[in-house]
């Protein structure tokens, strides 16, 4: 197999899952034991937070900014102090509700084998710092050879994919906007279980074989 394949490839509910009920567990029972009340939780989760998240993801503020807003839009005197433990208490439980999508570690030990260069580009409020510290935690962070997100580029996807224009990329998607709007840069793309795609996989482990495949033409 020929060397210089490119994957740009999004991160979240392809290599690694979020298990959302057990986040807000987590996180409400922080937040009553700093007897906050939950009520008012909800009521900044669903009229703050989603601008503090699209500011987030535009770049215009860090995580930790964002965690500042949120506790001083609940009403906490001590907001900073407050969104320092918050952050350290998500870090510390963070294999409780992040882990490895089934067969991810396998697939992406595979592709490095076979000299994939590994580019992630994910829609996150978080800094490529941040994102490779938790990949860290997870084990995964020595596959991926680049990391972009959308608070480093400011932008998310698709617009995020102008910075990559040019570049010999097959991008690996499932969402329908990001898959099309790859595509108005003329990568390559495959979709999981999207067929808005140049390519199909209905699994994440038919992935070495078609990446394989594309390599080979390529010689």
């Amino acid at each position: 197999m020929s060397e210089g394949l490119i994957l740009l490839t999004d991160i979240g509910e392809i290599w690694i899952e979020k298990d959302d009920e057990m986040h807000l567990k987590l996180s409400d029972n922080f937040f009553k034991s700093h007897g906050i009340s939950l009520k008012i939780v909800e009521k900044v989760d669903r009229e703050v937070f989603p601008r503090l998240k699209n500011e987030g993801r535009r770049g215009r503020m860090n995580y930790r900014e964002i965690i500042e807003r949120y506790f001083k839009a609940l009403g906490c005197k001590n907001y900073k102090k407050l969104a320092s433990e918050y952050i350290a208490f998500e870090i510390r439980n963070l294999r409780k509700f992040y882990k490895p999508c089934r067969h991810a570690k396998q697939v992406l030990s595979v592709l490095k084998r076979n000299s994939i260069r590994i580019v992630g580009l994910t829609d996150t409020v978080h800094s490529v710092k941040e994102v490779k510290r938790r990949l860290r935690i997870l084990k995964m962070e020595k596959y991926f050879d680049e990391i972009y997100t959308a608070n480093s580029l400011r932008a998310e996807k698709p617009e995020a994919f102008k910075f990559f224009k040019g570049r010999p990329l097959i991008f690996l998607g499932h969402d329908d906007d990001e898959l099309l709007g790859a595509k108005k840069y003329n990568f390559l793309t495959i979709g999981l279980n999207n067929r808005n795609s140049d390519f199909f996989i209905s699994s994440i482990t038919e992935l070495p074989e078609l990446l394989k495949g594309l390599k080979e033409r390529r010689v």
